[in-house]
């Protein structure tokens, strides 16, 4: 089953991108022996990003990919990613 891809991949890229720094300035702190409590604070921030990176794709998957299939009568396979990238959404939050 082809991906479909309807978000703006240069715009999520910029989001990881962003997160990818992040982690490297909490690597820093680390290695700084900054607080614990800072410390957990930019690790929350950092997965809050990538719930929302998760967030939007998985909006696009509904909007764009389920419903395209339900409308051809395609639903079989698009139901079961659905389901899939639920489970694997929910296992983030």
């Amino acid at each position: 089953m082809p991906a479909c891809q309807h978000h703006d991949v240069n715009k999520l890229c910029k989001r990881i991108n962003r997160v990818q720094g992040q982690l490297k300035g909490i690597c820093k702190m680390l290695e700084d022996d900054k607080p614990c409590d800072e410390i957990i604070i930019q690790l929350n921030s950092a997965k809050a990003a990538l719930q929302k990176i998760s967030q939007i794709i998985l909006e696009d998957h509904l909007e764009y990919c389920v419903l395209d299939a339900l409308r051809k009568g395609d639903r079989e396979p698009q139901i079961e990613s659905l389901k899939r990238a639920l489970n694997q959404y929910t296992k983030m939050i």
